[in-house]
């Protein structure tokens, strides 16, 4: 009997899902329950990290707003992230090469019909 792949699921996998995003390099696919498979059909956000698929709890936080703030000292800016359900926001300083970066993959999902906010 293969199990779902869904993590901590263990009922049988009776189904494969195909993950879609095109900016993660590979083919993904995971044999999951008929449960995770109609959640995932019916549009519920989903993840994999190797071979496991993550939803619900598993799935990183929500993002709920965010801002950029130009260092005076020095070449970058701190990222403000606020993150849905936590009180204090998280911040991080990025050079300009971690921004273009950042930046690049942004873009590509834009333009590959994601959605970013």
């Amino acid at each position: 009997m293969v199990t779902c792949s869904v993590l901590r699921c263990t009922n049988p996998g009776s189904a494969f899902t195909v993950g879609s995003q095109r900016l993660v390099p590979g083919y993904h696919e995971a044999y999951v329950c008929a449960e995770h498979k109609a959640l995932i059909e019916a549009g519920a956000p989903w993840d994999m990290e190797g071979n496991l698929v993550l939803m619900g709890m598993d799935l990183a936080p929500i993002l709920a707003n965010w801002r950029a703030r130009p260092s005076v000292g020095s070449e970058g800016f701190t990222l403000t992230l606020e993150i849905a359900g936590q009180i204090k926001p998280v911040e991080v300083f990025l050079m300009p090469s971690e921004a273009r970066t950042l930046s690049s993959f942004i873009d590509a999902a834009n333009s590959d019909g994601g959605v970013c906010a």
